[in-house]
């Protein structure tokens, strides 16, 4: 009974996660999310109580999924500090690949206002203190140009969230071909170059 009760919490999820991510927490209904789950709505309810609370746990779900991805760039970070920014931005870029809803929640969660979004308060605090730690290390080593954390992983972030989110237009507004893999190649390089103080 346990294991059809977590299987069907995963399936709501799921089709919260896709649901949510393309038409948002006030363009999905109940109906729809129960319907691709293949669950009755009531279970919804009973599992997370409101549409409200489901968007927040499919926007946890998948931040707790990036995690993943967190903890091994942290690895490979801490191994190799002079590419601190690139080992970074490039993790984030593959994260984005990977889980295509990140950018679209998110986007949706800033729509909806701030309640929406308190459920990741503490969603990235381990992850984000050891970065900066790192981060520290490489500003005192002169790896870095020494600015504030903040600006530095706000750029990352930004750079490879608005890129995911605008590749298409920007094709044509920058008259450039930038899902090629050599132009994103470039990116990764002038990335370094721009917080390296080497470069």
């Amino acid at each position: 009974m346990q294991k059809r009760a977590i299987e069907t919490r995963r399936k709501i999820l799921e089709s919260a996660i896709a649901n949510f991510s393309a038409s948002g927490l006030n363009g999905s209904t109940v109906d729809d999310i129960a319907g691709s789950a293949g669950v009755n709505k009531q279970r919804i309810y009973a599992y997370f109580g409101s549409k409200q609370k489901l968007f927040e746990a499919a926007l946890l779900e998948v931040f707790l999924r990036v995690k993943l991805y967190s903890n091994k760039t942290l690895e490979k970070a801490e191994s190799n500090l002079e590419q601190l920014s690139s080992t970074v931005f490039k993790s984030f870029m593959r994260v984005h690949d990977e889980q295509p809803a990140l950018w679209r929640l998110l986007a949706w969660a800033n729509l909806e206002g701030v309640e929406s979004v308190k459920v990741l308060e503490q969603a990235r605090k381990e992850e984000n203190d050891a970065l900066r730690r790192l981060f520290d290390r490489a500003v005192e080593q002169k790896l870095l140009i020494p600015i504030e954390f903040e600006t530095w992983l706000f750029s990352l972030l930004g750079m490879s969230c608005f890129y995911h989110s605008n590749h298409h237009t920007l094709r044509f507004t920058l008259g450039a071909v930038i899902d090629d893999d050599k132009w994103i190649d470039q990116l990764v390089r002038d990335i370094e170059k721009m917080f390296s103080v080497s470069h």
